[in-house]
């Protein structure tokens, strides 16, 4: 017969079920998970507004780009790109759905890497962008076309030019909320709360 284990008369079976659980459900209603912040339903929401309105959009538009299975903060790049591209964004959003990378969409569409450089103030610390910034500066202007962007500096770079105009705040503020984040919908959140 085998020996179940008790804890103060709760088996460990349900115990696990009950952690599984609160991985699986507790993403959904916002919260933290092992000191990682997740953003809730309303903030999402929030975030798809605030692109939304960059592009003259509508929440349950954005939204509906979202159905392509990209992530959150990569919709406002489908807006960037389509708009740039002259496209729509649904073919945007179904190219990067089948998992192209940004590189390649711009590129079959003629939309010049350059147009995503963000002139920082002097001496800002762009973290994870240090790269993607290094090939910029060893690149003549002329050929930045030729700059093949990351997928990660693609995102970046488009989320913290909407989020810093439409939200009225400093790209170097943006930028700094997202090295401690590292998600958009939650750099968003936060810097609609200071």
């Amino acid at each position: 017969m085998e020996k179940k284990r008790f804890i103060q008369g709760v088996h460990m079976g349900q115990i696990s079920k009950a952690i599984i659980v609160a991985f699986a459900v507790g993403p959904m209603f916002g919260g933290s998970l092992d000191g990682v912040q997740v953003p809730g339903a309303d903030a999402v929401e929030d975030y798809f507004y605030t692109i939304g309105n960059a592009f003259g959009v509508s929440r349950d538009e954005v939204g509906i780009l979202g159905e392509w299975g990209l992530r959150h903060e990569e919709i406002g790049v489908v807006l960037f790109v389509a708009r740039r591209a002259g496209v729509s964004r649904d073919v945007v959003a179904s190219l990067r759905g089948q998992g192209r990378s940004w590189a390649d969409i711009l590129q079959q569409y003629g939309v010049w890497p350059g147009i995503f450089r963000i002139a920082f103030p002097p001496e800002t610390n762009v973290g994870a962008l240090e790269g993607t910034y290094r090939s910029f500066a060893e690149t003549p202007r002329a050929s930045w076309d030729q700059v093949a962007l990351p997928d990660p500096a693609v995102i970046a770079l488009v989320n913290i030019r909407v989020l810093s105009e439409q939200m009225r705040i400093p790209v170097a503020a943006v930028l700094e909320e997202w090295r401690r984040a590292d998600d958009f919908v939650l750099v968003h959140q936060r810097l609609r709360v200071n």
